[in-house]
């Protein structure tokens, strides 16, 4: 047993194990109860408790008035909201094992200030009657809400939980809480007063531009209240169409006569519309046929590539001539530099058999490829960029070289070519392709297909004239 004066001692008879702990036998009353004790009406404190000893299954009681009063609950600390002067009283759970102590709460009686004032805080030029309101706060007695202008000791504007003020600019409204002179600090509250936006003086800007031009438009004089901006609209009132905002703008390419409009609009007021019309000249005459601003003369030359693993690929070439604008026609003729080599036989086969004299052939490998074509056709699109297609004839030859041997004489050859007759075509040929033309120059590439059976690619490079 322990208490405020004797401790329970290890005996030196104990084994020297475990944990010795002395215990309580009933409950002991707390040292004291701390807090706030000195508040004011409608304010909260915390008491806790300081020492004291609970027995097993006990718990600390708090009571007001008395020591059996009104319980107010349990536990080492309670938070209470009194009205008014009371006692506090806690012991444990077990009376008869613990005795009460008490504390005294004082409440200072008076009004507490507002917590917010409610209402508009922004508001446009000539808006009345914005309610204002009291949010929190607890008046006592025969306190009264009062309402000032300007500052807390400003000037009086009115009484009670709320108010309508009609602020003509900015201005701060206080209210406190006031019984004589038992007054509350005062809470404010700032209304921002935006003016209205104004209409523009004018619009500034060419007013008679050419076919296909544009006009930059600029706003002249007028206001813009704070989160209000101008705004364009084109066409025919009530069916306008908004097209841009901000105190400048661009048309864009006009193709007729046009009327613009533009207003400021915005959370306090949209101004009455101003309007700029915009005249354009006549669209310029274009040749029917060839719709192009220019004609030019076209010469182009290019390589025709095979395939890579051909020997000598870049020994075909491409010559292109040609006429108009957006629309115009072309020739081309495709030509290879190698010399006119005769076959000695066709075959399909790269295994070359006996010939019918004494000897064989021997396949070296050397391939070459000859190609010609002849088309003509047309090209359309823009002034850069234009799509070409046409048709003709073209032929495509492929030799392979061979070695013939012939037996019984030292082993002597002569060299030879073969033509492979799975990879030789002639006949109707069809190319397509794009044209870029970069002012004075122009490029061009494209596909051609020979009877839909091999197709080639060239690249060229050429000249507008």
């Amino acid at each position: 047993m322990s208490n405020y004066f004797n401790d329970v001692r290890v005996s030196d008879d104990l084994p020297d194990i475990g944990s010795y702990q002395p215990k309580a036998a009933f409950s002991m009353e707390p040292i004291s109860i701390n807090g706030k004790k000195d508040i004011q009406s409608g304010d909260s404190t915390v008491l806790t408790l300081k020492g004291g000893y609970l027995e097993a299954g006990a718990s600390w009681m708090w009571y007001e008035g008395a020591c059996d009063g009104t319980l107010l609950g349990k536990g080492t600390s309670l938070k209470l909201s009194p009205d008014r002067m009371t006692t506090i009283f806690v012991r444990a759970s077990t009376p008869e094992s613990s005795s009460c102590i008490s504390t005294e709460i004082r409440v200072k009686q008076g009004s507490l200030a507002a917590k917010a004032i409610l209402g508009r805080s922004i508001i446009c030029e000539g808006e009345q009657n914005i309610t204002l309101s009291v949010s929190g706060g607890k008046l006592f007695g025969q306190a009264k809400w009062i309402w000032y202008a300007g500052s807390c000791t400003g000037n009086k504007i009115g009484e009670g939980p709320s108010i309508n003020v009609s602020p003509e600019r900015t201005t701060t409204y206080f209210v406190r809480a006031k019984n004589g002179n038992d007054q509350s600090i005062c809470q404010s509250f700032q209304i921002v007063v935006n003016n209205k936006s104004n209409i523009p003086n004018g619009i500034e800007g060419t007013q008679s531009i050419g076919y296909g031009s544009e006009s930059v438009l600029k706003i002249v004089g007028g206001y813009l209240a704070p989160g209000a901006q101008w705004v364009w609209y084109k066409g025919n009132k009530p069916a306008l169409q908004q097209v841009g905002t901000g105190a400048i703008f661009s048309t864009g390419s006009l193709y007729a006569n046009e009327v613009f409009y533009v207003r400021a609009e915005g959370d306090c007021n949209n101004t009455e519309f101003i309007s700029r019309t915009i005249s354009v000249t006549k669209k310029p005459y274009q040749d029917p046929v060839n719709r192009s601003e220019k004609t030019s003369f076209i010469v182009n030359g290019g390589v025709v590539f095979t395939e890579p693993s051909n020997v000598g690929k870049t020994d075909n070439y491409k010559i292109t001539i040609g006429s108009g604008g957006r629309i115009g026609w072309f020739a081309s003729v495709k030509l290879s530099s190698k010399v006119n080599t005769a076959a000695a036989f066709q075959t399909n086969d790269v295994n070359l058999t006996d010939y019918n004299v004494a000897g064989y052939y021997s396949y070296n490998g050397e391939v070459i490829n000859k190609r010609s074509a002849y088309t003509a056709g047309i090209f359309l699109g823009g002034n850069k960029v234009s799509a070409y297609l046409g048709g003709g004839y073209g032929m495509r030859t492929l030799l392979w070289g061979i070695n013939q041997y012939q037996y019984g004489d030292n082993g002597s050859y002569a060299k030879s070519y073969a033509s492979h007759t799975g990879k030789s075509y002639k006949g109707a040929e069809l190319e397509l392709g794009l044209m870029l033309r970069l002012g004075f120059f122009n490029l061009m590439g494209g596909a051609s297909s020979l009877q839909f059976k091999y197709t080639d690619f060239n690249i060229g490079v050429g000249f507008n004239l």
